[in-house]
Order: C-alpha cells, then structure tokens, then sequence
C-alpha cells in the first residue's frame, strides 16, 4: 500500500509540473473550466426563472444540485477522466503492453496515471458558490447533512469511476472505437437532471442515465435534507457493485488482450 501512495504523488507531481510547464495551457485551461463550472449554475437558474419546484425539488434544491453537480463532476475529471481519455491511445499504440510489464496493479496505473489540476479550480469555485447561495438563500444544512454528504459524494464518485472503467474496457477489444469516451461525456452532462425526472420519463434509454444521475442527486439530497432514506442504500449498493464487476471485467478483458504488436 505504501509503495503506490508514494507511487499516485509521484503521478500528481507530474501531472502539475506538465500542467503548469506551458503558461498558455495553465491560463487557457483554468479559464475554460471556471466558465463551464459558471454556465452550470446560470443554466439551471434560467430553468427554474418561471417554477418554483420540479420533480419534488424546490427551485433551491435545484440550484444546490447544479452546484454539487459542479464539484462532483470536477473532481471526476480531476482524478480520472484525463486517464480515460488516453484509453484507446494506449491500447492502440501497444503502450498498454509496457504497462503490463511492471510490477504495479494494471487498473491502477491506467486509471491514475493524469490528473487535470484546472478541476480543482472548479471545485473550489462550487464549494464557494454553494456556501454563498447557503447564505443568500437562508438555507441551514444539518451537521448530519455535512457528514452525510461528505460520505456519499464519496460513494458517487466510485460509481461514476466504475461506469467509466466499466465502457472504456471495451476498447480493449476495439481500441478505435473513441465514441464510447464521447458518449460518457454527454451522459456525464445528463446527470446533472434529478433522478426522479428520469424515473418519470419512463423511457429504457433514458433509464440507462439513471446510475449517473443517481451519483449526483442522492449526495445532494443528503445534504439538503439530512435524511438517510433507501436511495442512500441504492447508491453504496450501486457503488460497491459496479465498481466490483468492472473490476472482473477489466481483468477479463486482460485475459483476452493479444497485445499491439500480434
């Protein structure tokens, strides 16, 4: 354990000396996602301008959630999804072969090798946000809802991760096959919906957007309302799951990789 704490801080020290290398790239980035962390929370008071609740949401409930969607989203893309992008790069080049030669856990590396610093940007952007619209909005969180929240986003992070592990494996055997990455990002934008307009859709396709939406909503309404109820146990039920299958798969799909070069 010890020696792949000290191996993920030697990625994160990479990952911030080639993020801040290039002066451009460090201004251009963080301006890019402070503006899509902004245009969140503009988006959804724009919805809400004419209601004053949807899908058993209050209008600040809403806004709270594109908030959290802001953080737990930025800290996705922080930790993982510059990992994900590369997949089928890896694969594709035969870079994959030289990661299953060393002795580290292939998931591990794969998966945590880049972190994209700009996130945390945004994520501390949404924490200000949300603390400045607690207050505006005269809105109290319970200690319990703190504590709760600080433990099921942690939940929700693990699932999303796994959903991304999850699809991208495939590209193990179709390594060309980019649009899967794309497809993740658009469903990424999905979640931030509430899980019961989803449910209420009733529609197969849009039930597949369900686990994504459910990472996102339940933390959030742990928070505001400080109540563990039977979403709660779906979203650890969910987290531990997918995050245990994509595991297996990923190692099945190993057993069947040929290698680049076959």
């Amino acid at each position: 354990m010890k020696r792949y704490f000290q191996l993920y801080k030697a990625f994160l020290r990479f990952s911030f000396y080639n993020f801040t290398a290039f002066r451009a790239n460090f201004i251009n980035g963080t301006i890019a996602t402070v503006a899509w962390g902004i245009f969140q929370i503009i988006w959804v008071n724009l919805l809400t301008l004419q209601t004053k609740s949807a899908f058993g949401w209050s209008k600040n409930e809403l806004i709270i959630l594109a908030i959290l969607y802001v953080i737990i989203i930025g800290l996705l893309h922080f930790f993982f999804t510059g990992n994900f992008d590369r997949f089928s790069r890896i694969i594709d080049k035969g870079e994959l072969d030289f990661i299953l030669l060393k002795p580290v856990d292939s998931q591990f590396m794969v998966t945590n090798f880049i972190q994209r610093y700009p996130n945390l940007v945004r994520v501390v952007m949404g924490i200000a946000f949300l603390f400045v619209f607690l207050h505006i909005s005269h809105t109290v969180i319970t200690p319990a809802g703190w504590l709760g929240f600080t433990i099921f986003i942690i939940f929700g992070i693990v699932l999303l991760y796994s959903l991304w592990l999850f699809f991208c494996t495939f590209l193990i055997w179709f390594p060309r096959l980019t649009n899967i990455i794309e497809f993740l990002y658009a469903i990424n934008g999905l979640s931030r919906f509430p899980a019961e307009m989803i449910q209420e859709a009733r529609s197969f396709i849009l039930l597949f957007i369900l686990p994504f939406s459910i990472a996102i909503a339940t933390p959030a309404k742990v928070l505001v309302r400080g109540t563990l109820n039977g979403e709660v146990y779906g979203l650890m039920f969910l987290s531990v799951g997918l995050f245990i299958a994509s595991r297996i798969f990923w190692k099945y799909a190993l057993r069947h990789y040929t290698s680049a070069s076959s």
